[in-house]
């Protein structure tokens, strides 16, 4: 029997929507783009087999081995894919779940590690019009991250002007590339982010899947499963950078919310950073307070994939030995294969805790307005 969780406002902050095709940014995007990227009137399907015949999305070199990497339950009555149908999802997840919001984070976002800066830049402004107009406009509950280009600050700032105002728009997803989250090469991105009281959103897309994209410390994985585990190793040493690189000096108001990394590995990660900090500060004189003080007033964790210990409650106590009750924000990761239910995930949590993660937290860590 199934244990009904009661909330009292629910905040999901990792919900994602597919395109059903690439034909469906052809409105939002010139005829140039259409031509490289080989949609709409300029498709070469003939020639998809050739090596140089054709444009391919950059996907991941880590294809999920189950047959079905989605959930089983989330396909919509036209069989379509899951994640492709606004009213279908309102009613499966937000419904059943009687979500408050949903933020949406497109499942399409792995172009910001592409070698063509320009190509990717101008459709990450289409995926955002889509997004914007397809989902946002259909459900009052919705709210969205908007895509920008980390590897063009300068063409971030722009989109993040064009749109960045719009009160459904509640964050900026900026993905990872293989430049450290802390280098001053994204300063212009945190100083209008700031502005804008937009929280920066990092989100797994790009590792693996271009040109550009972060390494994964030692060397490349050989499976999916090392992948998938390993992603944590890329949230810690962006983490370690924007402390030790002195942007929460320089940008005092700034959020940066961590999704889908996990998050026990955070205690640890300020353990030893306080340690090193105490013996080394003179190296960073920048770095004026403990980093673990930096950590808990400006960074945010997606809780999916949630922890699992032996012993559920040993997850409470972490949380609490290391004061982040405030720092964890409710994701369910809808639709994918690994996804949190509210009935499962947080049975152990207290209940001050769930409402903290589940409402309070998130409505802290975005440009939410109730």
């Amino acid at each position: 029997m199934t244990t009904r969780v009661k909330h009292n406002g629910l905040i999901d902050c990792d919900v994602h929507p597919v395109l059903s095709d690439f034909n469906e940014l052809v409105p939002y995007l010139d005829e140039s783009i259409q031509q490289y990227m080989n949609i709409g009137k300029f498709a070469k399907g003939a020639l998809a087999k050739q090596n140089s015949g054709s444009f391919k999305f950059p996907s991941s070199a880590y294809a999920n081995p189950l047959p079905v990497p989605l959930r089983a339950d989330a396909f919509p009555p036209n069989g379509d894919i899951p994640g492709s149908d606004p009213a279908f999802l309102a009613s499966d997840l937000l419904d059943r779940c009687q979500t408050d919001f949903a933020i949406l984070n497109i499942g399409h976002g792995t172009m910001s590690a592409f070698h063509n800066v320009e190509v990717a830049a101008k459709y990450t402004s289409a995926a955002n019009d889509w997004l914007y107009g397809k989902w946002v406009k259909s459900d009052p509950r919705y709210r969205m991250t908007m895509e920008i280009t980390p590897l063009d600050p300068a063409q971030a700032v722009q989109e993040i002007e064009r749109i960045g105002k719009r009160p459904e728009i509640v964050g900026i997803n900026m993905h990872c590339v293989n430049i450290p989250l802390g280098k001053r090469h994204y300063w212009p991105i945190y100083e209008i982010a700031e502005a804008y009281d937009l929280p920066i959103v990092l989100h797994p897309d790009t590792e693996g899947t271009g040109e550009y994209a972060a390494s994964f410390g030692v060397g490349p994985a050989s499976t999916y499963m090392e992948w998938h585990t390993s992603l944590g190793l890329i949230g810690q040493r962006n983490v370690i950078s924007l402390v030790c690189e002195g942007v929460f000096e320089r940008f005092p108001n700034l959020k940066v919310n961590f999704i889908e990394y996990g998050f026990s590995w955070i205690a640890p990660t300020m353990w030893r950073m306080d340690k090193n900090w105490k013996a080394l500060r003179h190296e960073v004189p920048w770095v004026k307070m403990l980093p673990s003080e930096y950590i808990r007033r400006n960074i945010r964790f997606g809780t999916q994939p949630i922890e699992e210990p032996a012993r559920p409650k040993d997850l409470v106590e972490l949380i609490q030995m290391i004061g982040a009750e405030h720092m964890l924000l409710f994701c369910s990761d809808y639709p994918h294969w690994d996804g949190d239910e509210l009935e499962r995930a947080f049975l152990h949590f207290p209940g001050e805790l769930r409402h903290k993660v589940f409402y309070e937290n998130p409505l802290a860590s975005f440009r939410i307005q109730p």
